[in-house]
């Protein structure tokens, strides 16, 4: 796992907004009006955009809907697709390296739909039964207002780490340049397994994290860093992992 800080935070009026029900998983949120009817964690949306991933390419484009990390920010890595599935094109480097931190990631492009700020992203899990990465950390991540340019990448990331942990972290720019800003360590809300979702819905300056319709994480950043950027995904394959074994079998995001 990447270095991260345990911030707690109350959940607000985003969670009561969301209307999404408590977690079973401890949690360091409160969930306003969480009744025992299981509710969609979001609210109406509009511009949404979804895929499967239908095709093989490398770095993915989708008809030049994707801005990757190494195509056209230079420093980190691309994300890779083949038919039902999405993952890191090459491993991050090892610990102590001065790549540690360029993870494959790419988000929609502007000239193909411009997000409004308050925005989500999900995605559904494909993870190998059983698999893990014995010798160091594997994520799937979803990104949001995140802007990617040649040697700079900036917005909030939201991951899913192989034993549990999800943590939200703010890129500020340059490689290895990040802030955390709250998070569970493991087991978290438990392990990612086939088929789980995960949804980031960012509104104002809250972030809420939901697992299979349930809020199980709110924080936010209380310099309101980014306003604006695009919706995407990401992933920390770190070496003696199997990229392909642990990604995202759908993406989906949109505008709130």
């Amino acid at each position: 796992m990447k270095r991260r800080d345990l911030i707690l935070a109350s959940a607000g009026l985003l969670a009561a907004a969301l209307g999404c029900t408590s977690s079973d998983s401890p949690s360091p949120i409160d969930v306003e009006d969480g009744g025992s009817d299981a509710t969609r964690c979001g609210i109406a949306v509009a511009d949404n955009y979804a895929t499967n991933f239908a095709t093989a390419e490398n770095p993915i484009s989708e008809g030049d809907r994707w801005i990757n990390g190494k195509a056209v920010g230079l420093t980190w890595n691309d994300v890779e697709t083949v038919p039902g599935k999405a993952y890191g094109a090459d491993f991050v480097g090892s610990i102590g390296s001065t790549s540690r931190y360029n993870d494959p990631i790419a988000h929609l492009s502007t000239s193909f739909r411009t997000f409004s700020a308050d925005q989500y992203a999900a995605g559904t899990i494909s993870r190998v039964p059983g698999y893990s990465n014995p010798g160091d950390k594997h994520e799937v991540e979803l990104l949001l207002r995140f802007r990617i340019t040649a040697n700079n990448a900036r917005g909030y990331e939201v991951l899913w780490g192989q034993d549990g942990q999800i943590y939200v972290v703010r890129w500020n720019g340059p490689l290895g340049d990040y802030t955390s800003l709250g998070g569970l360590p493991a087991p978290g809300p438990g392990a990612a397994v086939e088929g789980d979702v995960l949804r980031a819905v960012i509104i104002g300056n809250e972030i809420s994290v939901c697992k299979n319709g349930k809020l199980v994480l709110t924080v936010s950043d209380p310099n309101s860093t980014w306003n604006d950027g695009q919706p995407g995904m990401g992933f920390w394959p770190t070496p003696g992992s199997t990229p392909a074994s642990y990604g995202w079998k759908t993406f989906e995001a949109g505008s709130l």
